[in-house]
């Protein structure tokens, strides 16, 4: 059977995807406009609270405008806005101390949101959406029409019934699909491959804490127990696994889709982040002892439940309104 992508232009299938996005004058504007709000926002925060000055808490407060830019101009983007952010708050607030694995927190922000951002937004819309659907069950009822054709000429009635019955089979699958959309299946996508993305984070908080750390780091710790710094760390994971879960029945489509990514791309930036920040708080705040790591990985351990929560629905208001105005009027191109 002849690959669906055949039939079309590769570049046509690249941008589709978005891959390579069209560049236009409103999206670079709304990048600098970004990384300034990036900027401003982590500024006044310090004039306001002076501990926001510490580099770990800036990076939280830096963070959030560089993961919307991300989520919506891909992960390129996203680390550029989250490594230039960083460097210019480092001229406006300059820090007591510094290590340059805060910089590489701030850009990951940008890099995870962007991939995930066009893994949900872009990837799936794009092979579960109505369009390539139909692509897909006119190339199989075409290629099972020539079967078909090359049965009847071969006589073969054992061939003829199973290709026919194919080609009924798969067109009704197109008709359905040009009648009633993709908009259950795409739900249904993201609920399964959000559950399996969070089912791997929680898979390796598991590894880690249960198998790895040894016992006399779990004793130097604030929590003396293995299960209780398991069930601490894991709290904010598994609340998210049970919001996309009820939210797949209760939440309207276009808001259900948009807030999965969001949800799924701040469990493993607290993943990936809280380990770098730990590291860079030792370095930069601790004694250089490698064996304390776990102390101030439970210090963000501690307020991530609640982080997470409060980016998820910050982003998601802050994306559903940006990503209006950007798409609007997009013939304002620079080429």
């Amino acid at each position: 059977m002849k690959k669906v992508i055949g039939q079309l232009s590769f570049f046509k299938w690249i941008r589709d995807l978005g891959i390579i996005q069209k560049w236009t004058i409103r999206k670079m504007v709304f990048v600098a406009i970004l990384i300034s709000i990036s900027v401003a926002f982590t500024i006044i925060s310090a004039q306001l609270v002076p501990i926001i000055a510490l580099p770990t808490y800036k990076v939280s407060f830096l963070g959030l405008p560089i993961k919307i830019t991300g989520f919506i101009f891909g992960p390129l983007i996203g680390g550029f806005v989250g490594l230039v952010s960083d460097l210019l708050s480092l001229i406006f607030i300059p820090p007591a101390t510094y290590n340059p694995l805060y910089t590489l927190a701030a850009t990951i922000n940008g890099v995870v949101s962007g991939i995930f951002g066009w893994f949900f937004i872009r990837f799936l819309n794009y092979a579960f959406g109505v369009e390539f659907r139909v692509k897909v069950y006119s190339a199989k009822i075409q290629y099972y029409g020539d079967k078909y054709k090359l049965a009847v000429a071969k006589n073969d009635e054992k061939l003829i019934n199973k290709y026919a019955s194919k080609v009924i089979y798969f067109n009704n699958k197109r008709t359905y699909v040009k009648q009633y959309g993709t908009i259950s299946m795409l739900k249904n996508i993201n609920m399964i491959v959000g559950m399996l993305f969070l089912l791997i984070i929680i898979a390796i908080i598991v590894w880690y804490i249960g198998f790895v750390v040894k016992d006399d780091l779990i004793q130097r710790s604030l929590i003396k127990d293995r299960r209780g710094i398991l069930a601490l760390m894991l709290a904010g994971i598994s609340s998210q696994f049970f919001m996309i879960t009820i939210s797949r029945f209760k939440m309207k489509s276009s808001t259900y889709l948009k807030i999965v990514p969001i949800i799924i791309f701040s469990g493993f930036l607290e993943l990936i982040n809280v380990p770098i920040l730990s590291f860079a708080d030792l370095y930069a705040l601790g004694s250089n002892d490698n064996s304390e790591i776990l102390l101030w990985i439970l210090q963000h351990v501690i307020s991530s439940p609640l982080k997470i929560w409060f980016n998820i629905f910050v982003i998601y208001y802050s994306y559903t309104i940006i990503s209006k105005l950007i798409n609007k009027n997009k013939n304002l191109s620079y080429k």
